[in-house]
Order: structure tokens, then sequence, then C-alpha cells
């Protein structure tokens, strides 16, 4: 990756973004500092009630915030005629893919900017209030886990980020493609869950990498995942969390590397940047619009005995394939037909 690095384009990058960048910075050590003091809050409550002196994890939903500040660097650095962009950088003396590649670098030290800024906040939590964090349990154990997430979750999303972009030749398709992507992927991920709890597949293996299993009356959640009290004893859970994510960031490192080497500055004037990932994008959002219309028949219709047996179960019974045929039948018909459907828009819009 470093023969790829060009000091120019990493000044050029910078310098288009330094303004949302700053104001990110400002918003998010606003946000962390109030999660902090939030959690602060709590735990002296906690401890007031003799409920536990155990630190919290904080839900993942407290940095979805983080999205959408990176989303608007991200627009910010590419600017609204991304065509025009590429064109310009491609004239000059640097590749396609030292572009791209320069782009994911500055990305990620953005990122790194957000966690010493998060890191500084802690920090500056836990000398105002040293004597009560004194008697905290894991202030500093959660800590670190709270920077762990804030790398992997946000290297995952940058890499998403980017590759979402690199399907599209526009930028206003792509910043709307982002959002009917994650929406799918959403509605695909609900109906997968449904399907694998009436089938019983893949529960112990997802019970091993996120979550504990019962003990008395609290289920201990992994705590890179799931907001939790924090107890000692529990890394090697975390740890299994953190290989997880690791191999998802070296498979989406490869998936980059592929969609950039299918980015076509020849279709540029197009909404696809080839003709592979309109493919495979209108093939995922009619997956998703199959997958929510089983949903909703399943839902409203077939909420009956058959339904409430498959998933009661504690193994895999003939009400369980019924389901599962139902599921496949209204999905596959309802994916078809969308498929045709946008294939026509597409072809219409030209």
């Amino acid at each position: 990756m470093r023969k790829y690095l060009n000091k120019g384009l990493l000044y050029e990058w910078f310098n288009a973004s330094k303004v949302p960048i700053v104001i990110g910075l400002i918003t998010w050590g606003f946000i962390a500092h109030m999660i902090l003091k939030d959690n602060i809050r709590d735990i002296c409550q906690a401890i007031g009630t003799a409920e536990s002196n155990n630190y919290e994890v904080n839900n993942l939903d407290a940095y979805v915030i983080l999205v959408f500040i990176f989303l608007a660097i991200y627009i910010f650095a590419n600017g609204a005629n991304k065509r025009n962009t590429m064109m310009f950088l491609c004239s000059g003396p640097y590749t396609k893919k030292q572009i791209k590649v320069n782009e994911l670098i500055c990305l990620l030290m953005t990122l790194g900017l957000f966690v010493i800024m998060y890191i500084y906040m802690a920090v500056t939590m836990y000398v105002q209030n040293y004597e009560f964090i004194s008697i905290v349990n894991g202030y500093t154990q959660v800590i670190f886990i709270e920077i762990l997430r804030l790398l992997l979750f946000g290297t995952i999303g940058i890499l998403l980020l980017i590759e979402i972009d690199l399907l599209f030749s526009n930028s206003i398709i792509a910043y709307f493609g982002m959002i009917a992507l994650l929406l799918s992927t959403m509605v695909i991920w609900l109906k997968l869950r449904i399907i694998m709890s009436y089938l019983h597949i893949l529960t112990p293996i997802m019970n091993a990498i996120f979550r504990y299993p019962v003990r008395r009356y609290n289920d201990h959640a992994n705590m890179l995942f799931y907001g939790r009290p924090y107890y000692s004893g529990e890394w090697a859970k975390t740890f299994k969390g953190i290989a997880v994510l690791i191999v998802i960031i070296a498979i989406m490192l490869v998936i980059f590397n592929i969609f950039e080497k299918k980015y076509k500055l020849e279709a540029s004037s197009k909404i696809f940047s080839c003709k592979a990932n309109e493919n495979m994008i209108v093939t995922y959002i009619s997956l998703a619009i199959g997958s929510f219309a089983d949903l909703l028949i399943v839902d409203e219709v077939l909420s009956n005995r058959l339904f409430r047996n498959a998933r009661m179960q504690p193994y895999v019974s003939f009400e369980s394939f019924e389901m599962l045929a139902t599921d496949l039948i209204i999905i596959g018909v309802v994916t078809f037909i969308s498929y045709k459907i946008i294939k026509k828009i597409l072809k219409a819009i030209g």
C-alpha cells in the first residue's frame, strides 16, 4: 500500500475536507464527553443503591453519529460531481488505484483523529473524577474496549463506504445507493435471523462469538458487540470477537481491490461503474424487497400455529421445513419480479 501513497493526493483530500473534519471533531468531542458523563452518573447511581460498581460498555448505537459525520466528510472530500473529480485527477500523474488507496488512507487517518479525541475526553473525565473512579471496577478496561470498537468498527464502516461508492459512477446516486443498500442489508439480516431461529442453525456458533451462556439470571453478552457491565475474566470472548472483526476487515480489503479493478472511468457517465456491479446491486436490492414482502406476508397472513411451532421447537421439525419452503417461494417469486421491474426502469433511464 505504501507504493500508492502520494503526498499530493493526501494534501488535496484533507484540504477539501478540513472544514467538516474540524466540525466533526468538535461535535464528536462534545458527544463523547456527554457519553462518558452519563456513564459516570449511571455508575454513581448504581453504587449509591449498592447494585454494582462495574463500569458499563456502551451500546453501539451510541456511536451512530459517527456514521453521519464520516459520510459528510466523505461527501465534502469527493464533491458532488464524482465524474469530474476522477477525470481531473486521473488526467494528472495519478492512477485510479492511487486515488482510491489514498482516499482510504485519509479516512483511516481521520478515524485516528476521532479516536484521539475520545481518548482525550476519557483522560479528562478520569482526572476530573479520579477519587470516584478509584472505586469503580473496569473504567480503564472499558475505555480500552471502546477504543478497539472505534478502530475496528470504524475501519469496517470506512471500507464499506468506499466499496459502495466504487459500485456507482454518479456521486448523488452513490449516496442514495448507500442508504438503499444499508436498508436492504437490515431487511435481509432480519429475515435471515428469523429463518435461523426456526431451523436452529448456527446458534451455537453465534453464541460462542457474540454471547456468553446464561449464568443465573444474566446473559453475559460479548462486550465488543453489546452494552453491558464490565466483568473481569471475560477477555477470551472479547478476543474472539476481535478476531472475527479482523477477518471481516481482511475480506473487505480483498473486496476493495476487486471493486477498484472493476471500476471503469469509461462508465463515468452511467449510474453504475460496470455491468457486473449493476447486476449485483439489482439482485441484492431485489432480494431485500423479496425478504420484506415475505416479512409482511408471514407476519400478517401466516403468523399462525405453524410458524410459532417451527420457531419454538428445540429441534428441526417438519413444520420448520414447511416454513422454510414458504419463505423461499415467497422470496423467490417477489425477488424475480422485482429484478425484472428494476432492470426495465434502469434500461428506460439509460
